[in-house]
């Protein structure tokens, strides 16, 4: 554990953070506590997830429904876009048909997304601050006590590295980085402050960085990960992307042709920008992060085909009962 009871001055504020260190106390793992908390995430959400798939998809089939009015609308109004909009509104408001649900999956996926990033990078910050005043901590207590070897030893042994699988230190990217940040990355990428101390953060944790971190570029046993969580979060990210459009039909679009197109082009684009934009963030930051966002993307996959056979399997039996019954004679019953 990085607690040292009576000596660490950090403070974690983030509650997503706070929440994360309490299934860490449990777990005491912090690969599996990620886990566990996207897991968990994904379980809560799914009531929401499945009432959101159950409404586009009624709001799908009406538009199918009215489409032929549509097109007699545009055919009216070729001439007149403005009254084109509005005739369509009038139509969609009188078929109780609200467009905006098609946009919720999209919209929670990013309010989620920044809101449950904010709280890795607090963690991260968290973490790092702990384990610089648990150096303070050891430094402290053996300077001038022990030889110089044997307090950089301490000091080496001191730095919690939280491994998870491949991955040497879960609290830094699973890329070719260093498994201990520089001073640098201690600042600006992890966001973290240093203990009120005149002890140089190169004396703390440079013998873990000598002991660690690779002597070059090309040093892989030295690398902290092998972009294997980024990789894989961007490749789910796209499964999940094309599984909520079959699980999320979109209505058909609105407008005159050029404008039907221009929203056509539009959905095809964030299809493909968001995925990648995402997996951006799986790879510049910490591998935690990484690994929530290819645990929660699977959790969607899985989530999005249960319901998709569920709601087929449930839409035969309906179109069962509703289908004509034929007697003997010919005749329908």
């Amino acid at each position: 554990m990085a607690f040292i009871d009576g000596m660490i001055s950090a403070e974690m504020t983030n509650w997503i953070g706070k929440l994360l260190l309490a299934l860490y106390n449990a777990i005491g793992d912090f690969g599996w506590t990620v886990v566990v908390f996207a897991v968990l995430l994904r379980v809560i959400l799914s009531p929401l997830d499945i009432w959101q798939k159950i409404s586009s998809r009624k709001q799908a089939k009406k538009m199918e429904r009215i489409r032929p009015q549509l097109e007699k609308l545009q055919r009216q109004y070729a001439n007149d876009p403005q009254m084109l909009r509005v005739k369509q509104s009038e139509l969609q408001k009188k078929e109780k048909i609200h467009l905006f649900t098609s946009c919720i999956p999209m919209i929670v996926t990013l309010v989620l997304f920044f809101f449950i990033w904010d709280g890795f990078r607090a963690l991260v910050s968290y973490e790092n601050e702990v384990i610089v005043e648990k150096l303070l901590a050891i430094y402290n207590e053996n300077v001038g006590k022990v030889s110089a070897e044997e307090l950089n030893r301490l000091l080496v042994e001191g730095y919690d590295l939280h491994n998870f699988l491949w991955v040497k230190n879960i609290f830094m990217s699973d890329i070719g980085t260093n498994v201990i940040p520089s001073f640098e990355q201690y600042l600006s990428t992890i966001n973290a402050t240093m203990p009120d101390t005149t002890i140089k953060y190169s004396t703390l944790v440079g013998p873990a960085m000598e002991a660690y971190n690779k002597t070059g570029t090309w040093d892989f046993a030295r690398w902290n990960g092998y972009f294997v969580l980024p990789v894989l979060s961007i490749a789910t990210s796209f499964l999940t992307t094309k599984l909520l459009q079959s699980a999320n039909p979109m209505p058909a679009p609105t407008g005159t042709a050029e404008q039907q197109k221009s929203q056509q082009t539009t959905m095809k684009v964030m299809n493909y920008v968001m995925p990648l934009m995402l997996g951006v963030f799986a790879i510049m930051y910490s591998a935690a992060f990484a690994l929530y966002y290819f645990v929660s993307n699977v959790m969607v996959a899985v989530i999005n085909i249960s319901f998709t056979l569920i709601y087929k399997q449930i839409e035969k039996k309906n179109a069962a009962k509703d289908s004509p019954v034929v007697v003997s004679g010919g005749k329908n019953r």
